[in-house]
């Protein structure tokens, strides 16, 4: 457990460094472009690509790909060595005529053609189209990166994969950087510009991960086309098919949240979707990701044995331990969400009259981060025990019932792009309990974690009672002033205060963090 902290501590530095040059390049979008048909647009289209990524790439496919990786590595690193050439062969066999095909026919097929949404009608369909082409293309070069962090991650080696998103939001950054020295100032322009300043960058991206694997011995040539039926790598992309619903509900959920708001709600909901989405993963990535990322290959080990004990006290730890980092996370943001959102997106032409609709269904959303964290966790439990079948009919099923959710929320109810993300909480919730419920015939919890949802729930408690008393600048005060005042100093107390009220209370979670800190490396 000791590593796995270290590990988790590496994960959660570069992702932070990740995330803050994301929050900026989304506040340049956001006034760059702002909450309009060509924001949404131009949003739209960066999901589909960012949800192969998740569905194929560090989602199912990695999901599938380290506990296998992990077991020849043991037994026989040249095979495991041919698995990954099969594996990388495949995805680029896959996605490489997929992607092809889709450029094309974004290319020809005319605008008129397609369902047009109300805003923007048929100029919104050719710019989805134009950027379409373009962005799909990303998606292989992403999915690759991601094949080959899998393999990092299995050979311990944390920190550059983790840093490699940095590198697509200076690309991002400098893109909308560039436009108004190139006198690119028309909004559709910039969106096709940013585009392909993505596309440019995701390739770097796969460059950055392959150079370490090939100066270390452990890449090889590619192999083309599908692997054999029977074959390591044949198993892992049969594995693969039903992790893709288990592992990606989120994912999944996100892009029909975002159709629905492009094609039933007002201008701008996409963009509320979208940054609060970009507010759940800043919390996200640094809590519970780096918790799942850090303990799979662990979990993954410790499934091979004929008890399981082990195993579940190693899942029972990181659960408590997502708990612990991802409930303040969540109250704290919806807290200081109105402070949130106008530090870091309000300007130009994101106005005023964006903030409200983007605090509530922020809101909406952060609130299900510790259920979304604990599905991860136990969707992994279940992949290094071999069980893909679990998670992905939990999800499938799950997804439907968000999709008849989001209907009622969006056509019943006056809550607009929050009822959206609502329904996505509440799915989160559902698919957290049902996961925990059904693993417990897989392997026995060592010990509930009743008592660890009320110590962080009562040290919660006080850390919000204690935020709205230490806002320091005032409404109309200057960026800087309400940046360091409304946002960073309340965060800063209120997280000693969170932790304090943990100590007072004698918490184990936090005294075992303690102990491992001070513990030698394993």
């Amino acid at each position: 457990m000791t590593r796995i902290l270290r590990i988790a501590g590496s994960i959660s530095a570069f992702t932070l460094i990740s995330r803050i040059t994301g929050l900026i390049r989304d506040r340049m979008m956001a006034q760059t472009i702002g909450a309009n048909w060509v924001g949404d647009t131009f949003l739209l289209a960066w999901t589909l690509p960012n949800l192969m990524r998740r569905l194929l790439g560090e989602g199912a496919l990695s999901a599938s790909l380290i506990p296998a990786y992990t077991r020849l590595r043991k037994s026989d690193p040249a095979a495991a060595k041919a698995l990954l050439a099969q594996v990388s062969g495949a995805v680029i066999t896959l996605l490489g005529p997929l992607c092809l095909l889709v450029a094309i026919a974004s290319l020809l097929v005319p605008a008129e053609w397609l369902p047009a949404p109300s805003k923007g009608g048929v100029p919104a369909m050719r710019l989805l189209l134009s950027l379409n082409a373009v962005l799909f293309a990303y998606a292989l070069p992403v999915c690759l990166t991601a094949v080959y962090s899998g393999a990092m991650n299995t050979l311990g080696r944390f920190a550059l994969p983790a840093a490699v998103p940095i590198v697509l939001n200076v690309f991002w950054i400098v893109a909308l950087l560039l436009c108004g020295p190139l006198g690119i100032t028309v909004d559709t322009e910039i969106a096709n510009f940013t585009a392909g300043c993505l596309l440019a960058g995701g390739v770097l991206q796969l460059g950055l991960v392959m150079l370490p694997l090939w100066r270390g011995g452990e890449l090889a040539r590619p192999r083309l086309g599908l692997p054999p039926r029977g074959s390591a790598a044949g198993a892992v992309f049969t594995a693969m098919g039903p992790t893709v619903l288990g592992m990606s509900m989120n994912q999944i959920s996100s892009l029909l949240d975002q159709g629905m708001a492009y094609y039933l709600l007002a201008p701008g909901a996409v963009t509320y979707v979208y940054l609060a989405n970009r507010l759940l993963l800043f919390p996200h990535a640094l809590t519970a990701m780096a918790v799942a990322v850090a303990v799979f290959p662990k979990l993954a080990e410790e499934a091979t044995d004929a008890d399981r004990s082990q195993m579940r006290r190693t899942l029972d730890l990181a659960a408590a331990a997502t708990i612990l980092v991802t409930l303040p996370a969540a109250a704290g943001l919806i807290v200081l969400g109105d402070d949130v959102v106008r530090v870091l997106f309000e300007g130009a032409k994101f106005t005023a009259a964006d903030v409200p609709p983007t605090v509530l269904t922020s809101a909406c959303l952060v609130a299900g981060l510790p259920f979304i964290g604990l599905a991860q966790l136990y969707a992994r439990a279940f992949y290094a025990i071999g069980d893909n079948g679990t998670p992905a009919r939990v999800a499938s099923l799950l997804v439907l019932a968000n999709f008849a959710l989001n209907l009622v929320l969006v056509l019943g109810t006056d809550l607009g792009s929050a009822g959206l993300t609502l329904s996505s909480s509440l799915s989160s919730l559902a698919n957290a309990a049902a996961l925990a419920w059904l693993l417990r015939a897989k392997a026995p919890p060592s010990s509930g974690l009743g008592s660890a949802w009320l110590r962080s729930g009562i040290a919660t408690a006080a850390m919000c009672a204690s935020l709205p008393w230490l806002r320091l600048a005032a409404a109309d005060a200057g960026l800087l002033a309400r940046a360091l005042g409304n946002v960073a100093f309340p965060i800063t107390i209120g997280m000693i205060v969170y932790v304090l009220v943990h100590v007072l209370l004698r918490s184990p979670e936090l005294g075992a963090l303690r102990r491992k800190r001070r513990e030698p490396s394993a």
